[in-house]
């Protein structure tokens, strides 16, 4: 689930040390160099191979900040390089807002997907294959809507079709929560929130990465790039 939103300005401070995420699984470290009216300058990251990394202009990027003992993500738009002071640096976007957030691999995105769900009987042994929607997803877990209540710590067995570059994704979860859910009209539906289990990392990866890019198509929904100067 989201985090709390913070005022990017209380959290996002010269010096500090920040964190930049590509779309794979590399991580890029950086610091704040300076802040202006229309831009955070950042010191330029470099790859595993001590290589500067330059993104594309108005590329979309996805940050972390440490603050407080706490990780806080963002998301700016990559606007320019130079220097600064004749250090290396990125001009980008100034967030308005960041998130407080513990791990990259569990935030959750809403989607809309069909899933297939076999839950456990009383008997301990699984009932017929129902078809539902996913409500949000992570990269260690899913919700997804239920016609009936599901009882928390057992287990149910999913089957997600058509994940970009993973293709069907079967795997084994545990409920974590199960909320009933009042409807507009007569009526109520549950919530069933699931941890997957058993993932291997390459998987695990390749959902990172689709909820990723569902991050930075929502951020290209609400950000304008145009007319942005350094």
């Amino acid at each position: 689930m989201a985090g709390d939103t913070i005022n990017a300005a209380s959290i996002l401070k010269v010096g500090q040390r920040l964190a930049f995420f590509s779309g794979g699984d590399e991580q890029y470290s950086s610091r704040i160099e300076d802040i202006t009216p229309n831009a955070l300058v950042v010191a330029m990251p470099v790859d595993s191979k001590r290589r500067p990394v330059i993104p594309m202009k108005g590329e979309h990027l996805y940050g972390m900040a440490l603050a407080d003992r706490c990780q806080y993500r963002f998301f700016c738009v990559f606007k320019d390089k130079g220097l600064q002071n004749n250090l290396p640096c990125w001009w980008i976007t100034k967030p308005d807002k960041v998130e407080r957030h513990q791990n990259r691999e569990f935030v959750r995105v809403r989607v809309s997907l069909p899933i297939q769900v076999q839950v456990t009987d009383k008997d301990g042994g699984f009932l017929p294959p129902q078809m539902t929607q996913v409500i949000d997803i992570s990269g260690n877990g899913l919700s997804f809507s239920f016609a009936n209540a599901v009882k928390v710590s057992s287990q149910v067995i999913m089957e997600l079709r058509n994940l970009p570059n993973i293709g069907t994704l079967q795997v084994m979860g545990k409920v974590m929560r199960c909320d009933r859910i009042e409807l507009a009209g007569d009526g109520f539906i549950y919530h069933v929130g699931v941890r997957m289990m058993n993932l291997t990392r390459p998987v695990r990866n390749k959902l990172i990465r689709y909820i990723f890019e569902i991050q930075r198509q929502e951020l290209a929904k609400g950000l304008d790039t145009t007319g942005v100067a350094k």
